[in-house]
Protein backbone atom coordinates (compact mmCIF):
# COMPACT_ATOMS: atom_id res chain seq x y z
CA UNK A 1 0.00 0.00 0.00
CA UNK A 2 1.45 3.60 -0.59
CA UNK A 3 2.70 5.54 1.75
CA UNK A 4 -0.04 8.54 2.43
CA UNK A 5 2.10 12.15 3.43
CA UNK A 6 0.41 14.38 5.58
CA UNK A 7 -0.89 16.64 2.20
CA UNK A 8 -2.52 13.96 0.62
CA UNK A 9 -5.32 15.45 2.86
CA UNK A 10 -5.57 18.79 0.77
CA UNK A 11 -6.67 17.42 -2.25
CA UNK A 12 -5.66 15.24 -4.96
CA UNK A 13 -1.86 14.59 -6.51
CA UNK A 14 -1.60 15.36 -10.21
CA UNK A 15 1.50 13.46 -11.26
CA UNK A 16 2.75 15.62 -14.66
CA UNK A 17 5.08 13.72 -16.41
CA UNK A 18 7.64 16.56 -18.62
CA UNK A 19 10.06 16.16 -21.10
CA UNK A 20 10.32 20.00 -21.39
CA UNK A 21 8.33 19.68 -24.98
CA UNK A 22 5.90 22.13 -25.90
CA UNK A 23 2.97 19.29 -25.15
CA UNK A 24 4.12 18.37 -21.62
CA UNK A 25 4.47 22.10 -20.60
CA UNK A 26 0.63 22.69 -21.76
CA UNK A 27 0.29 19.38 -19.67
CA UNK A 28 1.92 21.36 -16.85
CA UNK A 29 -0.47 24.32 -17.58
CA UNK A 30 -3.16 21.87 -17.09
CA UNK A 31 -2.35 20.65 -14.06
CA UNK A 32 -2.09 24.33 -12.58
CA UNK A 33 -5.64 24.75 -13.87
CA UNK A 34 -6.54 21.35 -11.87
CA UNK A 35 -4.95 22.63 -8.82
CA UNK A 36 -6.23 26.25 -8.78
CA UNK A 37 -9.79 24.97 -9.26
CA UNK A 38 -10.26 22.02 -6.49
CA UNK A 39 -6.49 22.13 -4.08
CA UNK A 40 -4.20 19.54 -4.18
CA UNK A 41 -0.57 18.75 -5.43
CA UNK A 42 1.17 18.72 -8.21
CA UNK A 43 4.81 16.11 -8.30
CA UNK A 44 6.54 16.79 -11.94
CA UNK A 45 8.44 13.91 -13.34
CA UNK A 46 11.32 14.08 -15.30
CA UNK A 47 13.04 10.93 -16.96
CA UNK A 48 15.97 10.95 -18.02
CA UNK A 49 15.70 7.98 -20.30
CA UNK A 50 18.34 5.08 -19.76
CA UNK A 51 18.48 4.47 -23.31
CA UNK A 52 20.15 7.77 -23.71
CA UNK A 53 22.77 6.94 -21.23
CA UNK A 54 24.19 3.80 -22.65
CA UNK A 55 24.62 5.31 -25.72
CA UNK A 56 26.38 8.10 -24.03
CA UNK A 57 28.49 4.95 -22.50
CA UNK A 58 28.93 3.04 -25.85
CA UNK A 59 29.97 6.47 -27.42
CA UNK A 60 32.52 7.43 -25.19
CA UNK A 61 31.26 10.59 -23.82
CA UNK A 62 32.67 10.18 -20.73
CA UNK A 63 32.40 7.80 -18.16
CA UNK A 64 28.97 6.38 -16.20
CA UNK A 65 29.83 7.98 -13.08
CA UNK A 66 30.48 11.78 -14.94
CA UNK A 67 27.89 11.34 -17.65
CA UNK A 68 24.48 10.51 -15.54
CA UNK A 69 25.72 12.92 -13.07
CA UNK A 70 26.04 15.96 -15.98
CA UNK A 71 22.82 14.94 -17.14
CA UNK A 72 21.25 15.22 -13.38
CA UNK A 73 22.55 18.07 -13.05
CA UNK A 74 21.36 19.47 -16.22
CA UNK A 75 17.61 17.68 -16.32
CA UNK A 76 17.35 19.16 -12.42
CA UNK A 77 18.01 22.83 -13.62
CA UNK A 78 15.53 22.79 -16.78
CA UNK A 79 13.04 21.13 -14.46
CA UNK A 80 13.47 24.25 -11.87
CA UNK A 81 13.53 26.52 -14.54
CA UNK A 82 10.59 24.53 -16.62
CA UNK A 83 8.38 24.86 -13.20
CA UNK A 84 9.21 28.13 -12.14
CA UNK A 85 8.30 29.68 -16.19
CA UNK A 86 4.55 28.45 -15.60
CA UNK A 87 4.57 29.90 -11.67
CA UNK A 88 4.33 27.08 -9.52
CA UNK A 89 7.00 27.13 -6.88
CA UNK A 90 6.24 26.53 -3.43
CA UNK A 91 4.65 23.69 -1.17
CA UNK A 92 2.35 22.31 -3.36
CA UNK A 93 4.68 21.29 -5.98
CA UNK A 94 7.35 18.71 -5.93
CA UNK A 95 9.68 18.28 -8.49
CA UNK A 96 11.48 14.57 -9.77
CA UNK A 97 14.47 13.54 -11.75
CA UNK A 98 14.87 10.45 -12.75
CA UNK A 99 16.41 7.58 -14.44
CA UNK A 100 14.79 4.44 -16.32
CA UNK A 101 12.59 3.56 -18.56
CA UNK A 102 9.97 6.78 -19.33
CA UNK A 103 6.23 4.88 -19.56
CA UNK A 104 7.62 2.30 -16.61
CA UNK A 105 8.94 5.28 -14.01
CA UNK A 106 6.13 7.34 -14.81
CA UNK A 107 3.87 4.45 -13.50
CA UNK A 108 5.54 3.25 -10.47
CA UNK A 109 6.00 6.96 -9.36
CA UNK A 110 1.76 7.49 -9.89
CA UNK A 111 1.58 4.10 -7.85
CA UNK A 112 4.09 5.19 -5.21
CA UNK A 113 2.76 8.54 -4.49
CA UNK A 114 -1.03 7.68 -4.97
CA UNK A 115 -1.92 9.55 -7.91
CA UNK A 116 -5.36 11.18 -8.80
CA UNK A 117 -4.59 11.43 -12.22
CA UNK A 118 -1.23 11.30 -14.29
CA UNK A 119 -1.22 14.71 -16.95
CA UNK A 120 1.14 13.91 -19.69
CA UNK A 121 1.20 15.69 -23.32
CA UNK A 122 0.30 13.75 -26.17
CA UNK A 123 3.87 14.65 -28.20
CA UNK A 124 7.27 14.95 -26.60
CA UNK A 125 9.98 15.71 -27.84
CA UNK A 126 11.63 12.19 -29.67
CA UNK A 127 10.55 11.87 -33.01
CA UNK A 128 12.71 9.10 -33.71
CA UNK A 129 11.88 5.51 -34.96
CA UNK A 130 11.42 3.53 -31.75
CA UNK A 131 8.00 5.72 -31.11
CA UNK A 132 6.62 5.22 -34.47
CA UNK A 133 6.67 1.45 -34.21
CA UNK A 134 6.27 0.97 -30.84
CA UNK A 135 4.24 3.85 -29.52
CA UNK A 136 4.71 7.43 -27.88
CA UNK A 137 5.18 7.30 -24.08
CA UNK A 138 2.21 8.99 -23.49
CA UNK A 139 0.62 5.34 -25.40
CA UNK A 140 2.70 3.33 -23.32
CA UNK A 141 1.97 4.79 -20.22
CA UNK A 142 -1.87 4.30 -21.31
CA UNK A 143 -1.18 0.25 -21.91
CA UNK A 144 -0.16 -0.53 -18.19
CA UNK A 145 -1.69 2.17 -16.03
CA UNK A 146 -4.28 1.31 -13.67
CA UNK A 147 -4.71 5.39 -13.25
CA UNK A 148 -6.64 7.58 -15.18
CA UNK A 149 -4.22 9.70 -17.97
CA UNK A 150 -5.29 12.75 -18.89
CA UNK A 151 -3.13 13.61 -22.23
CA UNK A 152 -3.00 17.04 -23.47
CA UNK A 153 -3.11 17.88 -27.28
CA UNK A 154 -0.74 20.06 -29.07
CA UNK A 155 -2.56 23.51 -29.74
Amino acid sequence: MPEKRKWDQEGPIFLVAVDFSHCSRLALKKAKDLVGQGGGRIVVLHVIDHDFVDQCIRDRLGNEAEIKRKLFLGAKSRLEEFVRREGLEGDRVEKIVCKGSPCIEINKKAAEIDAEMIIIGSQGKSGDMKSIFFGSTAERVLRFIKKPVLCVPAE
